[in-house]
């Protein structure tokens, strides 16, 4: 007989993990039953670096922004976080520590599940385990690439990166509201507020996009892209 639905039950979250497709329905009932969920308002802290890994993290509406920490309060915003993707990080699986913090961009909710079941999955499912490796390697060489473009591109080049990634990575679209403002922007991209809002008018004044306050469109894709190559 068919197992009855638990409230908010994984099998039927819009905006699971993709590697969740490799569990079964009672793996995925036992998730259900070792998870929780919280609110946040716009600003507030998911978690914060040197906090214990008891929980992977997932999104279940709303966005938030990944950041590591640096000298002089200076932050450096390594990814953003969206429904649908796994937030975890190397202390996982090393000193049980998170090693950046997660801070909500918008009105979030946000489900934890205890990763002591995770990790139980992971021995007992041979395709759920492929599937998280394929999913911290993507993420390892998405920060290999970021690190060749703040320290070898030049700034044009950077925040054309960064918008190629909200359109492509975070919107699927080449028309999307600007999350960051202009200050996160350049925690993103590693330059001056001053210089992103320069050169988003340079873009502007070039016919590669258009802005209207916090709304951005591509209007010539290849251009931003050869300006991301170009450096």
């Amino acid at each position: 007989m068919e197992k009855p639905l638990v409230e908010n039950d994984c099998r039927t979250c819009m905006n699971r993990w993709e590697n969740f497709k490799n569990l079964s329905d009672d793996d995925l009932l036992l998730i259900s039953k070792h998870r929780y969920e919280a609110i946040f308002k716009p600003g507030e802290i998911i978690f914060k670096k040197g906090s214990p890994t008891s929980s992977a993290i997932f999104l279940v509406s709303g966005m938030a922004k990944a950041f590591l920490e640096g000298l002089d309060n200076k932050n450096i915003i390594i990814s953003l976080v969206k429904p649908g993707m796994m937030v975890s990080g190397p202390g996982t699986f090393g000193d049980m520590r998170h090693h950046f913090t997660l801070t909500s961009l918008t009105d979030v909710k946000a489900c934890f599940i205890d990763m002591q079941v995770i990790k139980q999955l992971i021995h007992t499912n041979n395709r759920f385990a492929e599937g998280l490796i394929e999913d911290i390697s993507a993420k390892s060489l998405m920060m290999y690439y970021k690190l060749i473009a703040l320290t070898q591109k030049k700034m044009p080049g950077r925040l054309a990166d960064a918008l190629l990634y909200l359109s492509n990575v975070i919107y699927d679209s080449d028309e999307f509201d600007l999350i960051l403002n202009r200050q996160e922007l350049g925690e993103f991209t590693n330059m001056a507020k001053e210089s992103v809002i320069r050169i988003l008018k340079d873009l502007e004044d070039g016919a590669v996009i258009s802005s209207n306050c916090s709304r951005v469109k591509i209007l010539d894709k290849t251009k931003l892209q050869m300006i991301s190559d170009n450096g």
